[in-house]
């Protein structure tokens, strides 16, 4: 049998590979988002199919069958996106769908997650059925996916299947095993600890708000008196809070590289 070879074209979206077979060739590529899965132990790459960029390690993985809900395997700086992206699907119970409640685009309604990934894809927004793959089954790059419910804002794992690699799926197997129940039970305890900490925040940010037009109200009101609006100056510069400091920070600011993936585009 001749050797799937990868596609060779120029231009064109990276996920129009994904009906390709799988090649039976690996280079060198971006790193791997479970920990343990780098060329070495200090490697900042990892092994992957030159065809569909997915990791060499992941894909032996899927192909016995082995499918996790435990963010701890992942890397340490990619725990707290797979929580996030597990906030915005409403999990239920393993026979069932779990909605996708994130971002939908405007007329056609396709759910997307914001998420560069340089190596893997050119796109800035991915389905919420491959984000849900990448943490479950493995990262298996732009590989296909499809559900066996047909609900296109399903994120339940156990109706995914990756395509292309030769999956092993046993549902009934998956429904039974305890120990996919007991990381069941411990994700759904993250995401709800992780929207609670979100919550947490956004009040503080909301009260922070609230005294800094307060305290504009009183500084710019011209009844104020000047002994007023002197302690009020006097207590921001103390408290850090004072106008000049904000900008000196934001001067700092301005010299690291920002991220805008929290601002999804009606492209997919």
């Amino acid at each position: 049998m001749a050797e799937a070879q990868p596609s060779r074209k120029v231009g064109g979206h990276t996920y129009g590979r994904r009906n390709l077979q799988l090649s039976n060739t690996a280079e060198p590529g971006t790193l791997c988002l479970y920990a343990g899965h780098g060329i070495g132990r200090f490697s900042d790459s990892s092994m992957r199919f030159d065809s569909h960029q997915a990791c060499v390690r992941c894909v032996a993985a899927a192909r016995e069958g082995r499918m996790s809900f435990d963010i701890d395997r992942l890397l340490k700086r990619e725990r707290k996106r797979a929580l996030k992206f597990w906030s915005k699907v409403d999990i239920g119970s393993p026979d069932e769908c779990w909605e996708w409640q994130g971002y939908k685009a405007k007329g056609t309604g396709m759910p997307q997650f914001p998420w560069r990934r340089p190596g893997i894809s050119n796109s800035t927004q991915h389905h919420p059925q491959r984000v849900a793959m990448w943490f479950t089954w493995g990262d298996l790059g732009y590989t296909g996916v499809k559900s066996t419910c047909g609900n296109k804002y399903c994120c339940n794992p156990f109706h995914l299947i990756p395509q292309k690699i030769g999956v092993f799926v046993d549902s009934e197997s998956y429904l039974e095993s305890f120990e996919l129940a007991c990381q069941l039970h411990t994700l759904k305890q993250q995401v709800a600890e992780y929207a609670v900490e979100q919550a947490m925040k956004e009040q503080e940010k909301l009260i922070d708000q609230q005294a800094f037009d307060e305290r504009a109200d009183l500084l710019f009101a011209p009844s104020t008196d000047f002994a007023d609006r002197l302690g009020a100056v006097m207590s921001d510069l103390l408290d850090g809070r004072h106008t000049s400091q904000s900008e000196a920070d934001d001067v700092t600011r301005s010299k690291k590289p920002t991220d805008n993936d929290e601002k999804p585009t009606e492209d997919y």
